[in-house]
């Protein structure tokens, strides 16, 4: 027999009888049983029985197979497995070339480092944000994703729904701003929000929302269980719907940051919210500026906060609030001890209301508001005396009024707060002959060569230096380079100088 043969086989125990099986020895030296590859012709059409043969059917076609060549490939481990794609960049390219898309170089960057996607204004739209959704069904580090300013719309939220249903590492979403999802992304987002209970910080501002898409929002919210900041502001909300979102406010006992701004509440809508608010018990920040809520609408707030317990920040800005309902919303202080901060900026507050307002400031003695901020009202100067009494009674207390922006012959963006806090600074250290730095070093009361927000405000207090705390949250976010919250006394002093060159270059240029 040849080397290379064909077995075929219908049957080990047919081709071998039971009473040859034990006849005599093979001869190992004969041909026959020489080491040579085992070949097998086996057909498609064939089956194995109970030994792990081959049995061919009467029709089938053979083929030789190289039993030997065909288990090394089996066992063959030299093929190198490629690596698992942890960031999803791999597949986010895939998915562009799938879908269409030329592949966003900087994106693959931010999907390879740190946990924030920041992909506002990108342009992305419906199509482009496909393989942004699928490479983060995979990726497992990004935590926070910006997506402002897309034109999303209905079938991209619709994709990030999708996504979000398998991903429970993102839980800060930012998707406001001209991404169009009105209505039909509204349903997208309920449903988004009811099956992700990781989610903790939700932005869905300037969608285009109505009354009729409060209905599903507040529900989903109403029954998540970590949602804590909740942003619907710039939409077109109003009192239609004040009913589902007051239930909402009442029923949830975790969501601790309501931003309700910009949208159409009127009297009806803040007196339901109002309602809200007396029965909630987690709600540490509240925003419903630039609405109109009115004086008997700022009234049910004010009743409000008699009962609430944990509201420490009101922002009521532009109501059309007088000076009747300033003083019924500052009735409830006596009786709270938690609200530390009510803005009442851009309402119809009159000098006079606002002496009535501190004259019942100076009778409560144990006063925990930190911040009453009247900006944008003028006052005139016959307040000023009044304000320094309450100071004295009261030093925690800051209560700022007047423009906050400059008007007149300057224009608006030319008004530098950073630099206006450094130059009040800087003049009050001419007036007491020290230098910034030296001034710096005695606010810093653990010596470690740079200031906290609180240090900050603390020395400006002992100082008697007239800086708001909107001066000191902007000097401190414009000089703090290295983001650590803090301002080192090398950044003062670069930031210093780099706003004293400008200032010179403006006079050089007017000169």
């Amino acid at each position: 027999m040849s080397v290379k043969q064909e077995v075929f086989i219908k049957s080990y125990r047919e081709s071998q009888p039971r009473g040859d099986l034990h006849k005599s020895e093979p001869d190992l030296n004969s041909p026959r049983h020489t080491q040579t590859p085992r070949r097998l012709s086996v057909s498609s059409q064939s089956s194995l029985d109970s030994e792990g043969l081959a049995v061919a059917d009467q029709h089938s076609h053979w083929k030789e197979v190289d039993l030997d060549d065909d288990i090394e490939t089996l066992l063959d481990t030299s093929e190198s497995i490629p690596p698992y794609d942890v960031t999803g960049k791999t597949t986010y390219e895939r998915a562009c070339v799938k879908v269409g898309v030329t592949p966003a170089r900087c994106l693959l960057r931010k999907l390879d480092k740190g946990r924030a996607l920041d992909l506002k204004h990108y342009g992305l739209g419906p199509r482009s944000v496909i393989p942004v959704t699928m490479a983060l069904m995979i990726n497992r580090c990004i935590t926070e994703i910006n997506l402002r300013g897309n034109c999303l719309g209905a079938s991209g939220m619709a994709c990030i729904q999708t996504m979000m249903e398998d991903n429970n590492t993102i839980i800060h979403i930012v998707q406001p701003g001209a991404n169009n999802l009105r209505s039909e992304g509204a349903t997208h987002v309920a449903r988004m929000i009811g099956t992700n209970k990781t989610l903790r910080v939700l932005d869905i501002s300037e969608n285009g929302f109505v009354d009729a898409d409060a209905v599903c929002l507040a529900r989903a919210v109403e029954n998540h269980s970590r949602l804590t900041v909740l942003n619907l502001s710039h939409n077109a909300f109003g009192d239609p719907s004040a009913a589902c979102f007051s239930h909402m406010i009442a029923e949830n006992g975790v969501l601790e940051d309501l931003n309700l701004s910009w949208n159409h509440f009127r009297v009806k809508g803040a007196q339901e919210l109002g309602d809200g608010l007396a029965e909630n018990e987690s709600l540490k920040s509240f925003n419903m500026s630039w609405n109109g809520a009115e004086d008997k609408g700022t009234e049910a707030v004010g009743m409000a906060l008699n009962q609430n317990s944990t509201l420490q920040h009101i922002d009521l800005t532009s109501n059309r609030i007088s000076s009747k309902g300033f003083l019924t919303l500052l009735k409830a202080l006596p009786h709270n001890e938690a609200l530390r901060s009510i803005r009442v900026g851009r309402n119809n507050i009159s000098t006079e209301g606002a002496k009535v307002a501190v004259a019942f400031l100076k009778t409560i003695r144990n006063l925990a508001l930190h911040l009453l901020d009247l900006s944008d009202i003028i006052l005139n100067s016959s307040i000023k005396p009044l304000l320094e009494e309450l100071k004295q009674m009261h030093p925690d207390l800051q209560i700022s009024y007047g423009y906050t922006d400059s008007y007149g012959k300057h224009k608006m963006r030319s008004y530098d707060m950073v630099a206006e806090a450094l130059s009040t600074m800087q003049s009050f250290c001419q007036e007491n002959k020290i230098q910034l730095v030296e001034m710096f070093a005695r606010f810093d009361a653990d010596g470690s060569t740079s200031l906290t927000r609180e240090e900050f405000n603390e020395g400006l207090k002992e100082a008697k230096i007239p800086l708001t705390t909107q001066h000191v949250d902007k000097l401190i976010e414009e000089l703090d380079k290295d983001g650590d919250k803090e301002i080192d006394f090398s950044e003062l002093v670069i930031g210093a100088g780099q706003k004293s060159e400008r200032k010179a270059k403006k006079l050089t240029m007017k000169l």
